[in-house]
């Protein structure tokens, strides 16, 4: 049987080019993740903080570059332009609240069609537990079923509709292998999703994704953050920036 799974980026983790993002370390900030993103949608959309509007490439194949926020508790709305004229701001336009308390942040970004003028839904992945390290991976599993692996040396379960933390699954950087099995709709005997090789760097952290694809089985992204604190602040890389 033909797996279709999508594994991101693992050409560049095995690279590393493209991917660094600089940032001030006391910088609020987020990046944008669209795992599922349509051949139609924007290239670039446009984050507004209720002071700047952030112009941010979306990739199809990578977390977006680092932006950075404005302090305190924010409406994030999502533009396919600048805003100009903050005080008619078309209610279509994608919106969430970041708390004032959320420094470090992803926006989740997935298809919502009901949105005839912009069909995008935004949703806050908050970092800001202190527990997701260099090395680990934060899961979020965004179907009915429930899904666990083994990653080279650790495993992970995660319930449906939750999320989880896995530790490193190797002690040095190097190949690993990733088995990921699923109980349909949470019932019933565990059944194989996958097994690749996957790429390990001790100094990134790691998102995965779990989405429903129309397909018997789910879809898994994996997604690498990599960043170097750097006092000039971020800088957009030419991959990243569509040039």
């Amino acid at each position: 049987m033909l797996v279709k799974i999508i594994v991101l980026g693992l050409v560049a983790i095995s690279s590393g080019l493209g991917l660094s993002q600089e940032i001030k370390k006391n910088d609020r900030t987020c990046r944008l993740v669209f795992p599922e993103k349509p051949a139609d949608s924007p290239k670039f959309v446009y984050l507004y903080d209720g002071e700047q509007s952030h112009r941010v490439y979306l990739s199809a194949v990578n977390f977006s570059d680092v932006v950075e926020i404005k302090s305190g508790d924010v409406s994030l709305i999502m533009a396919p332009e600048a805003i100009s004229d903050p005080e008619n701001i078309p209610p279509e336009y994608p919106r969430i609240q970041i708390p004032e308390q959320v420094r470090n942040f992803y926006v989740f970004l997935a298809s919502d069609q009901k949105n005839q003028v912009m069909p995008i839904s935004m949703n806050l992945l908050n970092l800001d537990t202190g527990k997701f390290q260099l090395g680990n991976t934060l899961w979020y599993n965004f179907t009915n079923h429930r899904i666990a692996a083994k990653l080279g040396e650790s495993k992970m379960t995660v319930g449906a509709r939750k999320s989880t933390i896995s530790k490193e699954p190797l002690s040095e950087n190097g190949y690993y292998r990733a088995e990921f099995i699923f109980q349909q709709n949470s019932t019933g005997d565990f059944r194989k999703i996958t097994e690749q090789q996957w790429w390990f760097d001790a100094d990134c952290r790691y998102v995965g994704f779990i989405v429903d694809r129309g397909f018997k089985l789910p879809g898994i992204y994996f997604f690498r953050d990599f960043r170097n604190p750097a006092p000039t602040g971020n800088t957009l890389s030419e991959t990243e920036a569509g040039n």
